[in-house]
């Protein structure tokens, strides 16, 4: 048994009001009614109505890192240990277990209803970790899925500070039926599945539950030099109960509370100095193109080496790299100016990339809503080649879309002290490009680009506080460009973790042309389940990162506040969370670019049911990017409200609805109907359809120039997904992704010379319809065996298409050509194998 501390926090009702100026509009009394609503329900505690006791039940257990240190003992490397979830060696037997699991979702701070033991041992080589998971059989949920998958399942949680001071951790989970998942965390809760490490993992039932058995190797973690024979680690467990829809942990450390990675609960071990490690991972594939008549087969074959050569550096190297296409990217209809972020899957470039992540702004927010600020986007690797600048060279979609290969790549990340490094180069092989010039078949081979970057990190916890200051620069190399950007990052972390600021300064030359900019962002946690942040901005119009990052858009400055509470205990309902923020931003003409009132409320019901609303209200601005450039012109005044409605995601059969309205620029509207279904008859299949319908009137898009036309458009996107596994490492999946729209030309605008509101322009005589259709479609069937941790054997076909404009058509007729007029037919074999200690 752990020792604990208990502390009361008292909850108080706190009243605000907030007042708006200078907005005269038809809808601004229900606006403000709604938006008043909604603050009181932010801001104040109902008691009556909603039956609330948080004031006499809600405890908050506060870790004394002095009480809690304890040895965990050490084990002879020949136990005869099977990592199999069945907790029959002699040894777990005879170590004392750990039974301080309280429920943190929602964050009542009860203790679990059914008990929860955790065991540890190590070796020289390696952290064991034991779980018994009480609970009666009929409850239990068994779900298989893809690795690093989130599904509602039962499911056990180990997260490792391996340095002890709350710089940098790693997760591990073992669900319920053996599915494994992975990843990294960073100060103070930046949590990411995109870390796979060679560690093992399993899990049985048995007559009282359940049990999860974990081993983990000291040498795929970074860990500090020392000349101490003892090391201090922070660990972290985490149940989820799925029937109950509830998470339990030790140290009972809630998403509400501001701290987690520098709060975990202390462990002391000795004697321990990772060996090197040398890890080598040959490949080989064969594709074949069912589209390229001359040439359909392509043989490939190269490696990965990974080497440790002590327990704080790390070398990665690959030669001959194959990034093919075993995994697709969401189908994406963007035709705003505004790039669209996808994130990185491939392997190598995850490994370790945590370091080049300069800001919690550099990882995508929970859910992926949002863009990422970063200056390191490992998907620019290996892109579509640079258009070559040729007047008149017109290339297909399929030239202008194809990736670049690699010749290699080099990864170096390490700790020396206090400071942490990193350091990452990649080159593209030339690239051919085909198609026509001046109506005449003409080819060029454009030159890759040479990409790199360095990172240094200096952080210091030895006053209690985090306190952190790092440099970041990349460089991108190319005949017709140059590329170089750096920037400073600062970050602190009160010591009692209330406050939480992060900062980054960035400086660009692109070819010569100079920018900077730069964000603050400050979290203030007053007590649990209150959270306030702020955020100030400032991009110039030269500043240019995304020839390797990623900024949405430069010439800005603005503020963001938001305001969030998380309640639990009540009678009615589970919990509920309720947001509210606002936004102003400008560019750096005095133009008011974005701005907005946005509150929001999740409720979970009793019954595990679950319910969001949102109302949002943008007042007027300027658009100073759709028009490439060629002028700003104003946005009326916008509307967005709706709810979406859930059943419980733990049952065979689960459904979603949701239904949103929102004004468009001019004045249309768009409504918007989503569907949802899961059915999960047996641990080893599942099938997820997701269905969203969009109605838009008045949609407005650019057109060339300074035109742009508005539309009545029907959008259609539908997704499938069906996985049927033979084991937990064999997985059988299909999905298919579409997006169908047709839309009919409604108005013409142009933009007025000087700037202004758009002016309506009649459609001449002789001018053709600017209607036009879209129909892109994603199919991919996939069989994955993993062999071994990290190695794997993947056989897919993959099929895409983008249909050319058919407005007239119907939408069977459209989604019956995306699937015989492909761009991407291909069947790709691949075999990766690691090798080493």
């Amino acid at each position: 048994m752990l020792y604990r501390q208990e502390h009361r926090v008292d909850y108080c009702s706190s009243v605000a009001s907030i007042s708006t100026t200078g907005i005269v509009k038809k809808s601004a009394a229900s606006v403000i009614s709604v938006f008043l609503l909604l603050i009181a329900t932010l801001l104040g505690d109902i008691h009556a109505a909603a039956g609330s006791s948080l004031t006499d039940s809600r405890v908050m257990r506060e870790i004394d890192p002095d009480i809690t240190t304890v040895m965990i003992k050490k084990q002879t490397s020949k136990l005869g240990m099977k990592i199999d979830g069945v907790l029959d060696e002699a040894v777990w037997a005879s170590i004392p277990y750990m039974d301080d699991f309280f429920v943190i979702e929602p964050d009542t701070l009860v203790p679990g209803e059914f008990r929860t033991e955790a065991r540890f041992f190590y070796t020289e080589k390696g952290l064991y970790v034991g779980v018994r998971s009480e609970q009666p059989a009929e409850t239990l949920i068994s779900r298989l899925s893809s690795r690093d998958q989130f599904i509602p399942r039962d499911s056990i949680s180990f997260t490792i500070d391996p340095g002890g001071e709350g710089l940098y951790g790693y997760w591990f989970a073992v669900n319920l039926g053996g599915t494994l998942q992975d990843g990294t965390v960073l100060p103070e809760r930046q949590f990411s599945n995109q870390w796979d490490g060679p560690w093992k993992g399993a899990s049985a039932e048995d007559e009282t539950g359940w049990n999860a058995e974990f081993f983990i190797p000291w040498s795929i973690m970074t860990m500090p030099d020392t000349t101490s024979s003892t090391r201090n680690l922070g660990i972290y467990m985490s149940r989820s109960v799925a029937h109950k829809n509830e998470r339990w942990a030790f140290p009972a450390l809630p998403r509400t509370t501001s701290v987690f990675l520098s709060q975990l609960r202390r462990m002391q071990i000795e004697g321990v100095n990772p060996k090197q490690q040398f890890t080598f991972y040959p490949y080989a594939s064969t594709t074949y193109d069912n589209l390229n008549d001359a040439d359909p087969d392509n043989y490939k074959a190269g490696f990965d080496v990974f080497w440790r050569p002590t327990t704080n550096l790390q070398l990665t190297a690959t030669v001959n790299p194959d990034f093919g296409n075993v995994e697709s990217d969401n189908v994406v209809v963007n035709l705003s100016s505004f790039e669209t972020f996808f994130p990185e899957k491939r392997p190598f470039f995850l490994e370790g990339n945590e370091i080049f992540d300069a800001t919690p702004r550099a990882r995508q927010r929970r859910g992926g809503r949002g863009s990422p600020t970063t200056l390191v986007n490992t998907r620019r690797i290996g892109s579509s080649p640079i258009d070559p600048g040729i007047d008149d060279f017109e290339l297909e979609d399929i030239e202008i879309n194809q990736p670049s290969e690699l010749a290699g790549a080099a990864k170096i990340t390490g700790q020396n002290g206090k400071l942490r490094y990193g350091v990452l180069t990649a080159f593209e092989e030339d690239t051919l490009l085909e198609g026509e010039l001046n109506l005449a078949p003409f080819s060029v081979v454009q030159d890759g680009r040479e990409f790199g970057v360095a990172r240094l990190l200096y952080e210091d916890t030895s006053t209690g506080a985090r306190r952190g200051f790092g440099w970041l620069g990349t460089i991108v190399d190319h005949p017709q460009s140059k590329s170089m950007v750096q920037s400073f990052d600062g970050h602190y972390l009160s010591r009692d973790g209330n406050w939480n600021t992060d900062a980054q300064i960035m400086y660009s030359d692109v070819d010569d042309v100079t920018g900077a900019g730069g964000f603050v962002d400050v979290q203030y946690n007053p007590s649990q389940g209150r959270e306030h942040s702020v955020s100030f901005d400032y991009f110039d119009e030269n500043l240019e990162i995304n020839d390797f990052g990623f900024l949405q858009r430069n010439d800005l400055v603005g503020m963001r506040y938001r305001y969030e509470r998380t309640e639990s205990g009540f009678s009615h309902i589970r919990s509920r969370e309720t947001s509210i923020s606002v936004t102003q931003q400008y560019n750096t003409d005095g133009k008011s670019v974005r701005a907005g009132l946005f509150t929001s409320q999740d409720r979970l019901f009793n019954n595990n049911n679950f319910m969001f609303m949102e109302f949002n209200y943008f007042p007027e601005r300027w658009d100073d990017v759709n028009s490439d450039g060629n002028g700003s012109f104003k946005i009326h005044d916008r509307l967005n409200t709706g709810m979406f409605y859930g059943t419980d995601r733990s049952k065979t059969l689960s459904t979603e609805y949701g239904l949103f309205y929102s004004e468009e620029d001019l004045g249309g509207r768009t409504l918007e109907a989503q569907f949802n279904a899961t059915w999960r008859p047996t641990d080893r299949f599942s099938l997820t359809s997701f269905i969203t319908y969009e109605d838009k009137q008045g949609w407005l898009i650019h057109h060339d120039s300074r035109d742009f036309t508005t539309y009545n458009t029907s959008l259609w996107r539908p997704r499938i997904e069906a996985d049927f596994f033979l084991s937990a490492r064999q997985q059988f999946r299909i999905t298919a992704q579409w997006a169908g729209i047709k839309a009919f030309e409604d108005q013409r605008w142009v933009v007025p010379v000087g700037d202004g509101e758009l002016v309506e322009e009649t459609r001449g005589a002789t001018d053709s319809l600017r209607d036009f259709s879209i129909s892109r479609l994603t199919f991919q069937a996939r069989y994955r065996w993993e062999i071994a941790p990290l190695s794997d054997l993947f056989i897919v076909y993959t099929r895409g298409s983008n249909v050319d404009s058919r407005p007239r058509d119907s939408f069977s007729d459209l989604i019956r050509s995306s699937w015989t007029e492909r761009l991407v037919d291909v069947f790709v074999v691949k075999l990766r194998y690691r090798i080493g200690n």
